[in-house]
């Protein structure tokens, strides 16, 4: 039976935009994802090109051009905070954001992280920067050298229900859960010239209860869990568009033993697979963990991330 998405707000678990909710949880060993390097600070014996820039930054002596197409902060979002096309230091920076934000969250918590990154890997590195906000509250910002002038490309924020890690080759991750036993991430990736793209989200859950819902763009359709050995299934569901009105979704179903380690064999995809009848009878394919695979590959050549 199906209804429109907006009935599914009152289901128990419903599909959510991992970058804006969510508590990072530790990823089941069933959960194979792209690694993100975590940037750190770094010096190196002979600059790169673009790090005297970076140093004026730093020292508050050269200031940032912001672009509005570089939002995509939730809470933190520099939306109508900063004007596109004019310049900011670092402390602008934060003061605009205290100035529209509630008063505990405003409070500077710690130093500014500063590091480079090398986006594409093409060897002229990038500026990460991490501004510390209250409660726990963190903006990062991805700062390019183009000619000469530093422009803000890429930035994220994050707190304790949503988790954000930039890699040294620019992969972005961020997410969370919604739930104890249902947590994802969006994958974006900032390539060499600045530019960000999604790459994918999956959303993933461990272990079924009740009935399992199953989205294609506004529609959501309900499919019973009643009689399966729900302690030991899983299913992922990956998408390719960043707003969720727009998604086409790829299931992936998966088997767990006690321990919570994927055993999923060729076997558990047989047509005579209960789960997977149920699924395809509901007018939904199921993939193999190769053929996801192969979609990611694709993608990853699509947006040009050597993965």
């Amino acid at each position: 039976m199906k209804n429109r998405k907006w009935m599914a707000a009152v289901l128990l678990v419903s599909a959510v935009c991992l970058c804006a909710c969510g508590k990072k949880t530790e990823t089941p060993a069933t959960v194979e994802q792209p690694q993100t390097t975590p940037a750190t600070a770094n010096e190196q014996e002979t600059p790169a090109q673009g790090s005297s820039l970076y140093e004026d930054f730093q020292n508050g002596t050269v200031k940032v051009r912001y672009q509005a197409s570089a939002n995509y902060a939730d809470y933190l979002s520099l939306e109508g905070i900063l004007n596109d096309g004019e310049y900011y230091s670092a402390e602008e920076i934060i003061e605009a954001v205290r100035a529209n934000v509630d008063e505990h969250i405003g409070i500077s918590d710690g130093d500014i992280i500063y590091s480079t990154i090398d986006c594409g890997s093409d060897g002229n590195e990038e500026l990460l920067v991490q501004f510390p906000f209250g409660e726990g509250f963190q903006l990062y910002m991805v700062i390019k050298d183009i000619d000469g002038d530093l422009v803000v490309c890429y930035d994220q924020d994050a707190w304790d229900r949503k988790y954000v890690e930039i890699g040294t080759d620019g992969l972005v991750q961020c997410g969370g859960s919604s739930g104890a036993n249902v947590h994802g991430s969006d994958f974006g990736y900032i390539d060499a010239d600045g530019t960000y793209h999604f790459y994918y989200g999956v959303q993933e859950t461990i272990t079924l209860y009740g009935d399992i819902y199953l989205f294609d763009k506004e529609d959501v359709t309900t499919v019973s869990a009643e009689g399966l050995d729900n302690d030991h299934i899983g299913l992922r569901e990956y998408y390719f568009e960043p707003i969720s009105e727009d998604r086409t979704y790829y299931y992936n179903y998966f088997i767990l033993d006690d321990e919570f380690n994927d055993v999923t064999t060729e076997a558990d995809y047989d047509d005579s697979n209960e789960l997977k009848q149920r699924i395809e009878g509901a007018g939904f394919k199921t993939y193999t963990k190769s053929e996801i695979d192969q979609m990611l590959s694709d993608r990853a050549k699509e947006i040009g991330y050597p993965n």
